[in-house]
């Protein structure tokens, strides 16, 4: 059978027309042509309404690279359209329903336009609808495969055959058809379904590796695991299903080279191996050793020859080496007033150690979780820093970047590498690895370098509840970020053995051909795996029993199928706040292919970051070379005032309701907000065009929905301490440093740091940022969206057609809304004023709470007096200054 033949008859897309002639509106709609061997990629300007000064196009056949600079993937443009030709015989390079986007101008990702017929989760797909001849197969049980025979299916037992991954043959006994393409494979004698399969078509040359889906979509447990200690008596359990045999091994102290006791653990029928002890073990060091065949793809103990810790460990002390026993934690108490509503979320992303840094406190715990809830500090102008300035700031959530242990390289290997590297020393990294902590190691363990020194380890759970606590006392909810989509153990290139790889390669990861795949050296399987879900599960509901968290944070959630995201929310429940990034999917074909996996922000399962608001307020968040272009609306791309009316009103494309997605302007990621709008060269240290930063503010705070913002930009936190270059460090022990500078500061720790001298800083020479009065306007804006007035804001559910009443005038720098006939916003992002004319309040008494200068709800604000009080039922015109703003409300 020619394949080739076949697939392009389908598509309708054979074609004897040399290069250069025009496509059909099937080709330009679908984003590609295909003539023969070659592909044609075709971003067409017409259909997308832009006019790009570059487009390059990647999807999963990159990797999702964000290169711009990569020749091979720039299109070349001719005419209107944007043209790029590749081979791509036998699909070596682009691969039937691969999915792909096109990126412009510096970095800007496109959705497909409306006309796209290939649309799938936010991107295009290369030959959706092919049906490519081939064989899938699974191991059902040591006497049945489930095979998928897609094109002529042989019936003859004797036209398969099955070998082991040894080399050994083994004959088919029985072919039975169960679906067009679905078939039974019995073998002749019983298969181990532990070991490597592999099923074969000789007659067709197809090939296929027996997935272990067919057995491990079915084998589940509720039984508790991890170390336990209940009444005195302590239970460990681990589930690894392919195990031959389990090791626990308890140490005394941690550095023991042997252990004091050594056990056998037994299996259940499901996996899970026990070991039961009538004596309480807390403190107690321990690990395994898992024993299993030595097929491709196994990392157990007979290949490695190392021993593994427990992924459910409470007690991890800095990820390399054994665990340790400990009992449950009791929580902090329930938030008094109870978890805020999702609309009524105001949100504060905070990075412990970046926060605690330089706070004036003991050097036992600088940038360690004590030092994050230590009341009444204060910098040398006698301003409230730390603990007492974010309660002050008038934020209803902290959000905690990642607090579960997450690998650090070696610190011996790491300081005898860099102690006297300058690049390093100026980064404030050459003494330790420090990292935002977006690889997680052991998720049921609080971060080992967040504990108070000279604590022993284990104590940093009591920390951590402390802190909840604190922020409990102080009406603040506290949720955490979770990294659940990939590990520590393959971070960076490298391949670590700590947990999953060592239990079982092929259970907790998605693989192919037996090998990891994904951006991230490697990615977390819950489809098809019910105890991985159950992992995912069970950390948070562990965060919330042992903590009393109140909701999480999702990391690159677009790579959790869709089934245990719902899972979660139910088995948390509704109460708890939740929200996630719904991009960068799986590397996993079979993941995105199906639709009840695959999701992204038109069906999304939890609340998603909203892209598309943020783009419009502030501008894209990869590149930054022209000021008039890349910072949005507010900072003079005039062209997405339209995109700005979507944003603010909650109707954008995707969004169902206010709570579908969370607004935004900057967060962890990419470039401060200070730094965007920190003026010709991007640097916000010293010179923020800060009118324009407020504007942008406002259209965050005057949104529907949760709002979520990064820590640090209420005080213009930049930066670019950290130089924009690529630098690759390499350890002595050979690891690899990867630092981007201050576009993606995750290793970086001096350009992270809360500079606390700012706060109530004023303009000086040398430095025009008002520090003490953005941080005023910041806080006097949240006390706005928590008050009465900003409830018109706080509205989870569909609204009403015309609650907001835009008022636009022609020049598209100038915007007005009026919100639920209470709340009146002017807005002027040009560099001249701006004129509103003949404008009708609804009747009332309206006050001036905002202005460029200042937010005030109790007393309103100063300004000219015919702005400061206005009458509602009379036609009134205005004039804002240029760059400006303001905010009334009906009394």
């Amino acid at each position: 059978m020619d394949i080739r033949k076949v697939l392009l008859f389908t598509f309708l897309l054979i074609s004897t027309v040399s290069f250069g002639q025009s496509f059909t509106g099937q080709q330009i709609n679908q984003g590609y042509a295909i003539f023969s061997d070659d592909v044609t990629f075709i971003f067409d300007e017409k259909i997308y309404d832009k006019h790009p000064t570059q487009v390059t196009v990647t999807g999963s056949f990159r990797g999702w690279s964000s290169d711009m600079d990569d020749s091979q993937w720039q299109l070349k443009k001719i005419g209107g359209q944007w043209i790029l030709t590749l081979n791509n015989k036998d699909f070596e390079v682009i691969s039937p329903q691969a999915e792909f986007k096109f990126r412009i101008n510096d970095g800007e990702w496109l959705s497909p336009a409306s006309v796209s017929p290939n649309q799938k989760g936010g991107n295009l797909v290369f030959m959706q609808d092919a049906v490519l001849p081939g064989l899938k197969a699974e191991l059902k049980s040591e006497n049945l495969i489930w095979a998928d025979v897609v094109g002529d299916r042989p019936l003859n037992p004797s036209d398969y055959i099955i070998t082991s991954a040894a080399g050994d043959t083994i004959k088919v006994a029985g072919v039975l058809p169960n679906g067009s393409t679905t078939t039974l494979i019995t073998p002749e004698t019983p298969l181990n379904k532990k070991r490597v399969y592999y099923l074969h078509i000789p007659s067709q040359e197809l090939s296929a590796l027996c997935s272990f889906d067919g057995w491990f979509r079915e084998t589940f447990s509720t039984k508790e695991l991890g170390a336990n200690i209940d009444n005195g008596k302590t239970t460990v359990r681990l589930f690894a299903p392919r195990a031959t045999m389990v090791k626990l091994y308890l140490y005394k102290g941690k550095d023991d080279k042997k252990a004091y006791e050594t056990i056998e653990m037994k299996e259940d029928i499901n996996g899970v191996w026990e070991a039961f002890f009538d004596k309480d073990l807390h403190g107690v060091w321990y690990d395994f050793t898992i024993h299993g065949h030595k097929d491709p793809g196994n990392l157990f103990y007979e290949t490695t020859n190392v021993h593994v810790s427990d992924p459910y460990a409470r007690v991890s002390d800095d990820t390399w080496g054994k665990c340790r026993i400990w009992h449950r934690t009791v929580p902090a108490t329930p938030l008094a007033q109870g978890i805020p509503a999702m609309e009524d979320v105001i949100a504060y992303e905070v990075h412990v150690q970046d926060f605690t840094d330089n706070l004036p406190v003991d050097e036992s715990i600088k940038g360690r979780l004590p030092a994050m809830h230590k009341a009444g500090l204060k910098n040398k102008k006698g301003e409230k820093i730390g603990f007492d300035y974010l309660v002050d700031l008038g934020i209803n959530t902290v959000h905690l970047m990642p607090i579960q242990e997450y690998i650090h390289y070696p610190t011996d290997d790491w300081k005898a590498s860099f102690k006297d590297d300058e690049y390093m020393i100026s980064q404030g990294v050459s003494e330790e690895n420090y990292q935002w902590g977006y690889r997680t190691s052991h998720a049921m363990a609080v971060e080992t370098r967040y504990r108070s020194l000279g604590k022993e380890a284990g104590e940093e759970r009591n920390e951590f509840r402390d802190l909840v606590q604190a922020f409990h006392d102080k009406d603040i909810a506290v949720i955490i970020d979770i990294v659940p989509n990939h590990t520590a153990e393959n971070m960076d290139g490298n391949s670590w053995i700590f947990n999953f790889n060592g239990i079982d390669k092929q259970y907790y990861y998605r693989t192919k051909d037996l090998e990891h795949i994904g951006d991230y050296g490697n990615e977390v399987k819950t489809e098809n795996r019910p105890m991985t879900q159950r992992w995912l599960i069970d950390q948070c509901q562990y965060y919330i029993k042992e903590f009393g968290i109140d909701g999480f944070r999702i990391d690159l959630a677009g790579q959790v199928d869709q089934q245990t995201l719902i899972a979660l929310k139910n088995a948390i429940g509704e109460d708890k706040i939740v929200y996630g990034e719904p991009w960068i999917g799986s590397n996993d074909p079979e993941f995105e292919a199906n639709p009840d996996w695959d999701w992204y922000k038109e069906d999304s399962p939890i609340t998603f970051f909203q892209d598309d608001s943020r783009g419009a307020y502030k501008g894209p968040v990869f590149k930054l070379t022209d000021r008039a272009t890349d910072r949005g609306w507010a900072g003079g791309k005039f062209d997405e005032r339209a995109a700005v009316m979507r944003g603010l009103e909650n109707s954008n494309k995707e969004d169902k309701t206010p709570n579908s997605g969370i607004t935004y302007l900057d967060i962890h990621d990419n470039f401060a907000l200070s730094d965007q709008f920190g003026g010709e060269k991007f640097d916000g240290r010293t010179s923020v065009d800060q009118d324009n930063y407020k504007i942008a503010v406002t259209l965050l705070y005057t949104s529907l929905g949760p709002i979520v913002t990064n820590g640090g930009s209420e005080i213009m936190r930049s930066k670019a301490d950290a130089p924009l270059k690529e630098v690759v460090k390499t350890t002595n022990k050979g690891y690899k440093v990867y630092m981007h500078g201050y576009r993606d500061t995750y290793n970086h720790r001096t350009a992270n740091q809360y500079k606390w001298e700012t706060v109530g800083q004023m303009p000086k020479e040398g430095n025009t940022n008002d520090y003490k009065n953005m941080y005023k306007f910041w806080k006097g804006m949240n006390e706005f969206r928590l008050s009465e007035y900003g409830k018109v804001f706080r509205t989870g559910g569909e609204v009403a057609e015309g609650y907001y009443q835009f008022i636009t005038p022609k020049e598209d720098n100038l915007l007005g809304y009026i919100v639920d006939n209470k709340v009146f916003v002017l807005l002027n992002s040009g560099e001249k004023e701006g004129s509103f004319n003949d404008i009708t309040l609804p009747e009332g008494n309206w006050k001036l709470i905002a202005n460029t200068n200042e937010v005030n709800i109790k007393k309103g604000v100063k300004d000219k007096k015919s702005m400061m009080k206005l009458k509602g039922g009379q036609t009134t015109s205005f004039t804002l200054p240029s760059t400006s703003l303001m905010i009334w409300v009906k009394q």
